[in-house]
């Protein structure tokens, strides 16, 4: 299939302005799905939108200016999405923190990052956040999803809400100028990883990194609004944010799952058409699948396994097509998922690349991310390292020019990873490249 660059190049400028025309297009179509007590809720665009508007509006309101850090530590939820989506509104970048994370970690992200806000989900992190002060002066004010802590520089979502929408009262066109103002190569998310060596490092990534990735998914062709996608991933990872944009690129729905012990129970209720995973929760799920089922010693070895092999079809409901998984997938594992008719396609990318290359339905099996997307190049070195060249490469690290130079030569970026190009172009991750690193 060839593709054409235009579509790339004639993307939207940011994220928001590609859910502003999700919006427009189809306001009353529904766009996320996520647990309440006794089943599930649905929240369409327009409604979706109109939460948007009144926290990137109190944002504005508390101060926040272009290429500001915000930071989210929440758990997988819809509450994430609307501050993930007001936050890029404001032209501020995206710091996202996993919520499990110790203080330290913590304190360390929000300190490198200089995070003015910060979205905690409960009580306990934000008595966190409390424990931790010390470290983050540039710390303003907190948003507190869920509860109401007694301090004056804590405010609930609703009350950011509240604010956004007096803010508005008075000031009824600051969000379209707002977003008038948002650059293609401005800051818009700064996620953290690991070295190494351990040490943390902040991912400056630009709104024009972000739409490529999701445009360049889009232009695959194989996802359209009448697919449903399943996250049941932390939102805080860079592979579970790449998805919410080319959600907005293609316009399907996505279900967000966010309790850890109801991921395969939850799945057969949402009967997705595509699900997004990583090795680690396919071996979770086939865990609990074959735990599920308790045959009696007189069965037949191959009828229990053709009684695993239904039950992992079942929970994965009639309507699937594919799982997408990243993270490099060992073969008896998707064997076994393949055995039972759930077809699991390899993706590639890391948090300084983007989305690199994913793997085709009728590439299933074949044990490769699949060929680079459209504008993205790979190449292997002498060593065996993978280096990525593309518009969804990071500007560098933050604060850290010599470990930015260390990775990045004239627009070619060390992945760190070992791997090999087949014949067809496709791309095989062998795993970490040795001292690939500085």
């Amino acid at each position: 299939m060839t593709i054409d660059p235009v579509v790339i190049d004639k993307r939207p400028r940011s994220l928001v302005h590609m859910f502003r025309q999700r919006v427009e297009d189809t306001p009353n179509d529904d766009a996320f799905y996520y647990p309440v007590e006794g089943g599930w809720q649905e929240s369409s665009w327009g409604h979706t939108n109109d939460l948007v508007v009144g926290l990137a509006a109190g944002l504005l309101a508390l101060g926040i200016e272009p290429q500001d850090r915000v930071a989210i530590i929440a758990s997988t939820r819809y509450e994430w999405v609307l501050g993930y989506l007001a936050i890029l509104w404001t032209g501020a970048a995206v710091t996202a923190v996993d919520p499990t994370a110790d203080d330290d970690t913590i304190a360390r992200v929000l300190a490198d990052s200089g995070a003015r806000v910060v979205l905690a989900e409960d009580y306990e992190l934000v008595q966190t956040l409390w424990r931790v002060r010390a470290h983050i002066r540039d710390v303003t004010k907190v948003v507190q999803i869920d509860g109401d802590f007694p301090d004056d520089r804590v405010i609930t979502l609703e009350g950011l809400l509240g604010l956004g929408h007096d803010h508005l009262d008075h000031q009824p066109r600051a969000l379209s100028q707002r977003l008038y103002a948002v650059r293609r190569q401005g800051l818009a998310a700064l996620p953290y990883t690991r070295d190494q060596r351990g040490d943390l490092r902040g991912v400056r990534l630009s709104h024009a990194a972000l739409t490529y990735q999701a445009a360049a998914v889009a232009a695959l062709g194989e996802l359209t609004e009448a697919d449903l996608l399943y996250v049941a991933l932390p939102l805080s990872t860079a592979y579970a944010q790449a998805l919410l944009g080319i959600q907005l690129a293609c316009g399907f729905p996505v279900a967000l799952e966010g309790r850890d012990d109801r991921v395969v129970s939850s799945i057969s209720v949402v009967r997705p058409t595509f699900v997004a995973a990583t090795p680690a929760m396919l071996d979770r799920l086939r865990a609990e699948i074959e735990d599920a089922r308790q045959p009696s010693l007189f069965h037949r070895k191959r009828w229990v396994e053709k009684r695993v092999r239904d039950d992992v079809r079942e929970t994965f409901g009639d309507r699937l097509r594919f799982v997408v998984c990243a993270g490099g997938t060992d073969a008896d594992l998707a064997d076994f998922f393949e055995l039972a008719d759930v077809p699991v396609l390899e993706a590639y990318g890391r948090p300084e690349t983007g989305a690199v290359s994913v793997a085709r339905p009728g590439e299933a099996g074949s044990r490769t991310a699949g060929a680079p997307l459209v504008g993205t190049e790979v190449r292997i070195s002498a060593e065996g390292e993978i280096e990525v060249s593309g518009p969804g490469l990071m500007d560098g690290y933050h604060g850290r020019p010599a470990d930015t130079e260390a990775v990045l030569d004239h627009g070619w970026l060390r992945t760190g990873d070992a791997g090999l190009l087949d014949e067809e172009g496709r791309l095989l991750v062998l795993g970490r490249h040795v001292a690939s690193e500085p």
